[in-house]
């Protein structure tokens, strides 16, 4: 079977759900991580309850002021089925491979 690129745009996968195989919601994507490179592919999903400070580079700020160590919630995009209808899906078995995000995650 042969690999068919798609083109898809940032706009299409802001604000869509994330869900499980089973089709469990975990969340809505707020922010992408992408490669470096000519031509740039979708590396990370950003999501959780500290998503949105994370994507206006606010969480940081507050987080050193009040002593907090949240970060937002990222998904790679290798644990991602299928993208259709503003619906990510996981692959079976990938909620494992979500996690907490850390200092290397890119502004």
């Amino acid at each position: 079977m042969s690999h068919i690129r798609t083109r898809m745009f940032i706009a299409d996968l802001i604000g869509s759900k994330i869900v499980t195989a089973e089709g469990k919601r975990i969340g809505r994507v707020v922010d992408i991580q992408v490669s470096i490179g000519p031509e740039h592919e979708v590396s990370s999903l950003i999501f959780g309850r500290y998503a949105w400070l994370y994507r206006f580079h606010v969480l940081r700020p507050f987080a050193s002021i009040f002593g907090l160590h949240h970060q937002p919630q990222i998904v790679p995009w290798s644990a991602v089925d299928r993208f259709e209808r503003f619906v990510v899906t996981l692959k079976a078995g990938q909620e494992s491979r979500i996690k907490s995000g850390s200092d290397d995650l890119h502004s």
